[in-house]
């Protein structure tokens, strides 16, 4: 009998060991959704947050969450509607900053490759910290954004939510500089816009377009206002504003 015992403790010693390998190792495992310029995706995760994914965005979350955090990695600009859940806060890391709520409504704009970083809250509340200074976090309040400018976190007013329509396939833009424009137009069309023409540079813009019109469409309509040529170099992926 005490050998038989021993051979069931054994046994179910090891099976317990299994399963909680095999438990810690699904925690581990992650997934990463990548999304192509000119293109955007929603989906929803496992917790039953909604995620809608901009152009050139990447995210990678675990299959499953733990049960401490709910946590995901994101490289690019998403738009985050948290399940409630308060024993589990929802993080979101980026190369500089980590968003961290309960449940809410909010954008976070965080492109490695600009150095860039803006969280704009709808609803809700967010904790802003910074991934490499303790003393840099702040909590922000409903249409309110939080940027990075010289090194630090700054807040201001949100009077205009046009620009967060990217998730119904709109380009908006308000009294923003031509430059500004291309550069949603790189980061919609996986285009390099080169600007020649400095004449351009003096004015500022308000309008709106479809992602779906095109590159051509938009820039042909900009011409209206202003004069300017362009010149496309498809091989190189290239648009010179003449």
């Amino acid at each position: 009998m005490i050998k038989i015992a021993a051979v069931i403790a054994i046994t179910l010693g090891g099976s317990y060991l299994y399963h909680q390998y095999s438990f810690e190792k699904e925690l581990m495992a992650t997934n990463t959704i990548s999304v192509p310029a000119g293109q955007r995706i929603n989906m929803t995760l496992t917790d039953g947050t909604n995620v809608w994914l901009n152009a050139r965005t990447s995210l990678t979350y675990p299959v499953k969450f733990s049960k401490k955090n709910r946590q995901v990695i994101l490289d690019g600009e998403a738009y985050f509607e948290v399940a409630k859940d308060k024993t589990k806060p929802f993080i979101v890391q980026t190369n500089k900053y980590n968003v961290e709520v309960l449940g809410t409504k909010f954008d976070v704009n965080a492109y490695s490759e600009t150095g860039e970083f803006e969280t704009t809250l709808m609803s809700g509340s967010v904790r802003v910290a910074s991934t490499s200074d303790p003393a840099q976090k702040l909590t922000l309040k409903p249409n309110n954004k939080v940027y990075l400018q010289d090194g630090e976190l700054h807040v201001s007013v949100v009077d205009d939510f046009n620009p967060y329509r990217w998730k119904e396939g709109l380009i908006c833009f308000k009294n923003e500089s031509f430059t500004s424009i291309m550069k949603d137009f790189e980061k919609y069309y996986g285009l390099t816009i080169q600007v020649r023409n400095k004449e351009v540079l003096k004015y500022v813009y308000t309008g709106k377009f479809r992602q779906t019109d095109g590159i051509d469409y938009a820039l042909r309509v900009l011409q209206k206002d202003i004069k300017f040529s362009y010149q496309r170099d498809d091989e190189n992926q290239i648009i010179y504003i003449e």
